[in-house]
């Protein structure tokens, strides 16, 4: 589905991204580790439009996207999160989402009471469907995550990309959140993550890749990854005691 060739991104004299490679294949559930400073939101821009690759190439479901405005990425089939959530806070939670409907697909000429309909199944696989008429700025930062989700589900994407979603969360909006990302997978969207919460991107994910210094440190399945003496030195710090799949 996306096939990320050799991709490097220089901004002057600093190396973000270095000859990196990745795929995600239909319907998988792909995570990226890393520290700090790694490249990882990098990689996201350069993706999504954000930033042109200084080498290398990007390829969703065939055709080249690198060089693609955000906005002919989005209507390729590519969605994403952000981390620090934006809503429209002044407007209502299913207003945020129609919003994000309507802007993907401008050829798209639905009437309004149709596009409110189906704008609220992303707030009901969300779980924000009670909420609908609520301002967004009122949610928690938890529901405004939950916010996120339902507005790029809006644009029916087939890869969702997600950076750091669980960032700031308590342990139970965490849990809340991995019952909602399970529920998107398993809905058919292919997801690639970035996650610092190094259990649930575990638990989520069908195959990790570790990136360090713009640079793949290695990949392989989650439990695999997280045992790996590379990724144990260079990001860990020392052994996980998690439970096996």
């Amino acid at each position: 589905m996306l096939q990320v060739e050799h991709l490097s991104k220089s901004f002057g004299g600093l190396l973000a991204i270095d000859d990196l490679s990745l795929t995600v294949e239909k319907g998988q559930f792909v995570g990226i580790l890393g520290a700090n400073g790694a490249g990882k939101t990098t990689l996201l821009n350069l993706i999504t439009g954000y930033l042109k690759p200084s080498s290398g190439s990007i390829v969703f479901e065939g055709k080249p996207i690198d060089g693609l405005a955000p906005y002919r990425v989005a209507r390729t089939g590519i969605a994403r999160t952000f981390q620090v959530v934006q809503p429209f806070n002044e407007m209502s939670v299913l207003d945020n989402v129609i919003a994000g409907a309507l802007f993907s697909k401008p050829d798209q000429r639905l009437p309004l009471k149709q596009v409110r309909e189906f704008c609220m199944e992303p707030l009901r696989l969300v779980g924000l469907d009670r909420q609908a008429s609520q301002s967004a700025g009122a949610l928690t930062l938890g529901a405004k995550k939950k916010l996120e989700f339902a507005r790029a589900l809006a644009t029916q994407p087939r890869l969702l990309l997600l950076d750091e979603v669980m960032g700031g969360l308590n342990h139970a909006e965490i849990e809340d959140i991995k019952q909602v990302l399970s529920g998107i997978h398993q809905g058919g969207t292919s997801i690639l993550m970035i996650e610092h919460v190094v259990q649930a991107l575990i638990e989520l994910s069908d195959y990790v890749y570790v990136v360090n210094f713009g640079r793949e440190l290695t990949r392989g399945r989650p439990h695999d990854v997280i045992h790996d003496e590379n990724v144990i030195e260079a990001y860990l710090g020392k052994p996980l005691d998690l439970p096996h799949a």
